[in-house]
């Protein structure tokens, strides 16, 4: 895998994010979420493996790395950075989020009390991880250490569903010696063809 790609990943488990009052009077309401539970299998990422990531993953991370929050992964609408407007922190549950929106997010903040949006997901390279093959059908893949760029609240949060996204999932396995390359490939060929089904229509 190229030691500099970043990776894309959703917390599944829902709720995962959720608002907060504010401490002062006359400010908008906190967003508060956990971009990831601690030791909580993935659904199976293009059916090739699955992915859990240790507590205490992110901690080098979170003390030198900056780290932005921005809505729905559109970087022109950032709602925060750290260490000022979103506090990013490790505890018992997961990796958690505060961000302390601008004024100009009061129309996403009436999306999240709707329930509108109540998912939370992350961009992240993993430096450090770990394989069980116990299972033949399906790998899992345990993350111990990782670098964090991004966090955001998102609609629906799942998996990246396109064509670049299977091929990261390759990268990953290609750095596994066991991977039958020819299941990755018979994936890509069936994405490939139904990208290509859905344009005809």
């Amino acid at each position: 895998m190229n030691s500099k790609e970043r990776e894309q990943r959703s917390n599944v488990f829902l709720p995962s994010v959720e608002l907060r009052a504010a401490e002062e009077e006359g400010k908008m309401k906190k967003i508060v979420g956990y971009a990831v539970k601690w030791n909580q299998r993935s659904k199976p990422i293009w059916g090739l493996f699955q992915e859990q990531f240790r507590r205490g993953a992110f901690q080098k991370s979170l003390s030198n790395q900056e780290v932005v929050a921005t809505w729905q992964h559109r970087m022109e609408e950032v709602l925060g950075r750290t260490p000022g407007t979103l506090s990013v922190l490790e505890d018992e549950i997961g990796l958690r989020y505060e961000i302390d929106p601008p004024s100009w997010a009061e129309r996403h903040i009436e999306t999240i009390e709707r329930g509108d949006v109540r998912g939370s997901s992350f961009i992240f390279h993993a430096t450090k991880e770990e394989w069980d093959e116990t299972d033949p059908d399906m790998a899992v893949r345990t993350v111990l250490e990782a670098d964090l760029f991004e966090v955001c609240p998102v609609t629906i949060p799942a998996y990246p569903q396109s064509v670049a996204s299977a091929r990261s999932a390759q990268d990953v396995f290609d750095s596994r010696a066991s991977v039958s390359e020819s299941a990755v490939e018979l994936e890509l060929m069936k994405l490939e063809l139904d990208l290509l089904e859905m344009e005809g229509k």
